[in-house]
């Protein structure tokens, strides 16, 4: 099992492909040391990372909603 976490391309360098290659490198590497299951949080208004994460075939598991201050409990 693997776990993706704080994967962060500076605004300069986005959309120019750095996310994916080393996502993919560490998948790969990952799975060639007998890994079979990938997992991630993102948040899911992040629709850049949520594109990159689709392309290397992750799939929405489950949503998490987090609490604020300003979240009524009512």
């Amino acid at each position: 099992m693997v776990g993706v976490y704080d994967v962060f391309t500076t605004p300069e360098e986005r959309n120019s492909g750095w996310a994916r290659k080393l996502c993919g490198q560490l998948l790969a590497r990952a799975r060639n040391n007998g890994a079979r299951i990938g997992y991630l949080q993102v948040d899911a208004s992040n629709l850049a990372a949520r594109s990159v994460y689709g392309r290397l075939g992750f799939k929405d598991g489950y949503a998490y909603h987090y609490r604020t201050a300003s979240d009524s409990l009512e």
